[in-house]
């Protein structure tokens, strides 16, 4: 999969991520949002999730994803991630 065939993914699938998973917002970053990928590339994904079931939801989440996409997925919450971190994240986000 490439940037935007994962982009097209979230995008036609945000409604389902929604009810199904609680999500509030997602975001592709990283490698694949940079455009440099490489073979063991895993993809980067940012999610807001409602705070009822965040523990069950991410994981369901993450698996939802990773059979969908078809590779490995790191999946970040937004909002916890270090300020160092978030800074670069952010600039690199692009959100669906």
């Amino acid at each position: 999969m490439n940037k935007q065939e994962i982009i097209d993914f979230l995008a036609l699938h945000k409604q389902e991520l929604s009810e199904k998973y609680g999500v509030i917002r997602i975001g592709l970053f990283g490698s694949y949002a940079r455009g440099d990928i490489r073979e063991d590339s895993d993809i980067d994904i940012a999610v807001e999730i409602e705070s009822k079931n965040k523990f069950r939801s991410f994981f369901g989440l993450k698996k939802y994803l990773e059979d969908n996409l078809k590779n490995k997925v790191d999946l970040g919450i937004e909002s916890t991630l270090k300020p160092i971190a978030k800074k670069q994240i952010l600039k690199e986000m692009i959100y669906v």
